[in-house]
């Protein structure tokens, strides 16, 4: 009976020790699973292979309808004051569309969409609008504000990543459009810039000096986002190159299908899963021109892309568009403020993720290969003449059918990089000259 009760009690620890082995190895295999992290950003230098850019060719013509296409949403949705809607038909913008925008009209001025005369006409009466626009309280435009009234929309605060690409188009403008020049510096002097940096003193840093952070960080703290916003925030003053270009405290790199990447991770209710993130550093080739870092970061993203969509069982997409800290929102009624999509920035990569138009056309444009064009031409059934290009393709291939400026404005940006390379160029003192066909195409 002794003997029956130790096997008894013999038995009852071997299960409870099986049970704990099994879940140790458990815990192991998830850990495997889940992507290697490292903790610096710093160091990212371009590949040998990567490829020769491509240089700047004449559209096509059904190219030069494609941008004439996108430039019809501005027809739509420019405003008497002489900005644009956000969304096709909605009646509120932010510094981040209003980037867009002028992008769009510079764009579309190279494409010869516009005349001369009516690019004068729109630049002059956008930048009066934003000159009127009210301040903050630390003389900062707001964020948002209504695109009919230019009331302030929600609450006063200043956006350091959207000023930041308000940013870039107003360099452009100040460079290649010198007609310009004295109205882009008349806003520079009234907005008091140097407020969008701050000392951040409670931060862990020994050194005084990485205590300078954005003062208005929005929650798109992306690594990208941050890195193409410091092309200009970091000229504001003798602090703001610290703020912008130091990695937010807790950067990391991330281990997906052998490559590494910024970590840019969706939180989720299951905790942070891997994402990619790719519109900035897009942004970065298509406006700027490439620097090495945001080059290689590109060039890795693709690599990713291009494995996943070349795998017979295809693992699951982690290109978040939807879930880009871009200024993706909802309007919630009644008073039509914009807010973050909260249920999208939940939800697993899985359910976010999206073909989306603009980075395909990016993407065309920048890495002109096999990929890249039959990633363009799964949306090119999404151009809607007279309205624009829908917003792009849901994981189950259902078109997302919002129309809206950003999306447009990077189509135009698209096709002026094909016809003639990046926007902010130093040695171009102007646009072009005209062609005698239609956005710059020979029929």
């Amino acid at each position: 009976m002794r003997k029956r009760d130790a096997l008894l009690s013999a038995r009852s620890y071997l299960t409870i020790l099986l049970g704990f082995l099994l879940g140790f190895a458990i815990v192991v295999w998830v850990e495997k699973q889940m992507p290697t992290r490292v903790e610096s950003s710093a160091g990212i230098s371009l590949s040998n292979d990567f490829p020769p850019l491509p240089a700047p060719r004449e559209l096509t013509f059904e190219e030069a309808i494609w941008a004439r296409v996108a430039w019809q949403y501005y027809v739509n949705n420019t405003q008497p004051n002489g900005l644009a809607n956000a969304h096709d038909g909605e009646p509120w913008l932010s510094l981040w569309s209003t980037g867009s925008y002028l992008f769009a009209v510079a764009a579309a001025r190279q494409l010869n969409v516009l005349t001369s005369e009516e690019f004068d006409e729109r630049i002059a009466a956008a930048l009066a609008a934003l000159a009127s626009l009210p301040l903050n309280p630390q003389g900062l435009p707001a964020a948002y504000y209504h695109a009919d009234t230019l009331e302030t929309l929600g609450k006063p605060d200043a956006s350091a990543i959207g000023m930041g690409r308000l940013l870039n188009a107003l360099q452009t403008l100040l460079w290649r459009y010198p007609q310009h020049a004295g109205a882009v510096r008349n806003l520079l002097d009234r907005w008091k810039m140097g407020a969008l940096i701050a000392n951040n003193t409670t931060s862990q840093a020994a050194v005084p000096l990485h205590h300078w952070t954005l003062a208005t960080d929005e929650p798109r703290n992306s690594f990208g986002y941050r890195l193409y916003a410091s092309h200009t925030l970091r000229l504001i003053d003798s602090a703001a190159g610290l703020a912008v270009t130091n990695p937010p405290e807790g950067q990391q790199m991330i281990d997906i299908d052998g490559i590494m990447v910024p970590d840019e991770g969706l939180r989720t209710p299951w905790g942070r899963q891997p994402s990619l993130i790719s519109l900035p550093y897009l942004l970065t080739g298509l406006e700027l021109g490439f620097d090495a870092q945001s080059a290689e970061i590109t060039w890795r993203i693709m690599q990713i892309q291009q494995r996943r969509h070349g795998l017979r069982v295809r693992k699951p997409p982690i290109s978040t568009d939807y879930a880009e800290p871009a200024p993706d929102y909802v309007n919630d009624l009644p008073n039509r403020q914009p807010l973050q999509n909260s249920a999208l920035l939940d939800a697993t990569p899985e359910q976010t993720a999206m073909t989306s138009t603009r980075t395909a056309f990016a993407w065309y444009a920048l890495f002109r290969n096999g990929w890249s064009e039959a990633l363009r031409q799964q949306v090119q059934k999404l151009q809607v003449p007279g309205k624009g290009w829908q917003r792009g393709l849901n994981l189950n291939s259902s078109v997302n059918e919002i129309v809206d400026a950003d999306t447009n404005a990077v189509v135009l940006e698209s096709l002026a990089y094909i016809a003639h390379g990046q926007m902010l160029c130093l040695a171009c003192s102007g646009p072009p000259t005209p062609q005698t066909s239609s956005a710059g195409a020979k029929p």
